[in-house]
């Protein structure tokens, strides 16, 4: 099988998307498939991709921000470039739809990977964007031949159930043998850690910071956000900023208890798979959500759910202090966690797409 991947991607190699599609492709490039990779982007990356896919064929399509005519010049041109490699299935990330996706989608079976609910995310904040989306996304779900939802809530939205498309869910994975359960710390008192990112209010990070009011005894350390960002520091708060994978893990390896996303209310959702939640797994961190998490329907001992409700941290007190303090110096077992290995993910996702192209011909 011949793969064309698509993707609209302006982030560096921190990114959580980043290592996604990375992983995704060494692994189907180990199963015989032949894979070409087509990126539109804003920053001139090539190079960054190339080292980490040596021997994939790469192109990059650069546009500039501000004008829309290269953005629909470099659409086009990826495009071109995809069908040059003679693909049998065309894979694509959920993007603005653009005009040049006709083209594909006229001649190639074309599978769209669903990560958000567009019609709320695109629309946070008010503009032309969220209209253009409104206006455009039947010209593109109408026409594919297939849908990869990443949670079960996503598949069952009547704005994309409508189309009747070919669809599978596949929660995102995350290459376990890439990790090692860190050692047990041996805090006095409880210290947990969050990993987020700038200008994504669904992170609840201010849910952290009103955590740390409520538990001044205890250390928070807050990996991937400015400072500058959040306001009223209580003191048993750390900011680190953005680091590298190499530069976190040791505020990972001091942190008894992660916290992933708390705020998933804020964008009308209720379920999510976060790449940061299976990450804190690999390290063997348990961990507190403010949301269902698609590997994990029906909850696990190492899991604290939430309610996915603004006041979410305030009404839990009581539930996070005896979760935190039972979990501290125990790791997650590996043997709990096997399902979010990519090698599971990758093999329901690769049959899937044989099945997709099956039904094209």
């Amino acid at each position: 099988m011949r793969v064309a991947i698509l993707l609209h991607w302006n982030e560096g190699e921190k990114s959580g998307v980043f290592k996604k599609v990375v992983s995704q492709i060494r692994l189907w490039k180990s199963q015989g498939v032949f894979i070409s990779l087509h990126l539109i982007s804003r920053r001139h990356l090539l190079n960054m991709w190339q080292h980490y896919l040596e021997g994939v064929p790469i192109t990059l399509h650069i546009y500039n921000a501000y004008n829309v005519a290269t953005r629909v010049r470099a659409w086009k041109e990826a495009v071109k470039a995809l069908k040059a490699h003679r693909p049998d299935i065309v894979y694509h990330r959920y993007d603005l739809y653009m005009p040049s996706l006709k083209g594909i989608s006229r001649s190639l079976p074309l599978v769209l990977e669903i990560n958000t609910d567009d019609l709320t995310e695109y629309c946070l904040r008010k503009g032309l964007r969220c209209w253009y989306n409104r206006l455009t996304r039947a010209l593109l779900l109408r026409d594919v031949a297939g849908l990869v939802f990443v949670t079960y809530e996503l598949a069952g939205l009547p704005h994309f159930a409508r189309y009747q498309k070919p669809s599978v869910v596949i929660a995102n994975g995350i290459v376990l043998d890439d990790y090692h359960s860190l050692p047990t710390p041996r805090n006095e008192e409880p210290r947990l850690v969050f990993l987020g990112t700038d200008s994504q209010p669904w992170h609840g990070v201010d849910k952290v910071v009103r955590m740390a009011q409520h538990f001044p005894r205890w250390h928070f350390d807050v990996v991937g956000i400015r400072r500058e960002k959040v306001c009223e520091i209580p003191s048993n708060v750390s900011f680190y900023g953005p680091l590298d994978r190499q530069a976190y893990e040791p505020v990972l390896a001091k942190a008894d208890v992660a916290i992933g996303t708390l705020a998933l209310h804020r964008i009308r959702m209720n379920e999510a798979c976060p790449l940061k939640v299976r990450e804190y797994l690999a390290y063997g961190l348990p961990l507190i959500l403010g949301h269902k998490d698609t590997d994990f329907p029906q909850g696990a001992p190492f899991i604290l759910e939430l309610p996915n409700t603004e006041d979410n941290v305030e009404s839990s007190g009581t539930a996070i202090e005896t979760f935190v303090f039972k979990w501290m110096g125990q790791r997650v077992s590996r043997n709990a966690i096997s399902n979010i290995d990519i090698r599971v993910k990758e093999a329901r996702r690769l049959a899937f797409l044989h099945d997709v192209l099956e039904l094209s011909y």
